[in-house]
């Protein structure tokens, strides 16, 4: 488990604890060269109070933070030479080449957004999405792929899923929802347009929002009643293509999917089961059959 997995599980942080954690996630490399001294009166805290929070989190003392912040810098920046997110080949590259560095890039992707899930709160999300009777799905450009993949998966066991896709339907769609109703946003960067008038909405009639995006997306928090987080390395702007929020993304969207799946696994595998020879009129042999 990272570090920021084990402040965000640690039970009876204090605020004063929870603010230690703050300041060190989103400076670790001034943490990691930083003395437990020079931490305290960097955060105007005591030298106690950082001992504690390093004890309620997990770890023995502020040496030991010191170690995981080291290593976790170190993994980073090794993963980080081995690929850039934002241009993964080279013009020189050629089909091989330009196959393994992309290869490497989604794993890269998937490992860091991985690391970033807190499992208490995508079980809570995905038990808010799996009471709802329609989730609807606010996002656009590229983040549709992965909202209609998550809708067609959904399909596939029954459960109605909404993608509107243009400036009217996503309005339409917020006015007409009820509290029966889950939302889903999706955003890289959380700084979309489209984002505060929709939830804001949705907030005034009590719907529960899921926010996917990168660490720190989360520009509306009185808004969102669950945030779950993907790899960020990727610039706005600099970069070929959505190489990694795409994989990112699609990998967090599958990860909900089968959280929710296995919330009435047998009854979706009953549902999957009934529905397959109506959805697909192929004529497959037995052997083939069981295989399935």
């Amino acid at each position: 488990m990272d570090l920021e997995h084990m402040i965000r599980m640690a039970e009876g942080l204090t605020p004063l604890e929870a603010e230690i954690g703050y300041f060190i996630l989103q400076n670790q490399m001034l943490a990691e060269q930083l003395s437990i001294t020079e931490l305290a009166e960097k955060i105007h805290v005591s030298k106690s109070a950082v001992y504690r929070f390093c004890r309620k989190i997990g770890l023995k003392g502020f040496n030991d933070l010191k170690v995981m912040l080291a290593k976790e810098l170190a993994q980073k920046n090794q993963d980080m030479d081995m690929i850039d997110v934002n241009y993964p080949f080279d013009r020189k590259d050629g089909p091989q080449i330009i196959a393994d560095k992309l290869l490497k890039l989604y794993e890269t992707a998937i490992q860091d957004t991985n690391r970033h899930i807190d499992p208490m709160e995508l079980q809570r999300a995905a038990r808010m999405l799996h009471h709802a009777s329609v989730i609807d799905i606010y996002t656009h450009a590229h983040n549709l792929n992965a909202a209609e993949n998550f809708q067609d998966k959904m399909l596939t066991i029954g459960r109605t899923v909404q993608c509107p896709k243009s400036f009217y339907k996503q309005r339409s769609t917020a006015l007409a929802a009820d509290q029966s109703h889950g939302a889903i946003v999706l955003s890289y960067s959380g700084k979309a347009t489209f984002i505060s008038p929709i939830i804001k909405a949705l907030y005034q009639k009590k719907i529960p929002v899921v926010l996917i995006g990168r660490l720190g997306s989360n520009l509306y928090p009185k808004y969102v009643s669950h945030a779950l987080y993907i790899s960020g390395r990727e610039n706005l702007r600099n970069r070929i293509s959505q190489f990694s929020s795409y994989i990112s993304m699609q990998y967090m969207m599958d990860v909900l999917f089968g959280c929710i799946y296995n919330m009435d696994r047998e009854k979706n595998i009953e549902y999957l089961k009934n529905a397959i020879g109506f959805m697909d009129d192929r004529q497959i042999g037995e052997e083939e059959n069981q295989k399935w």
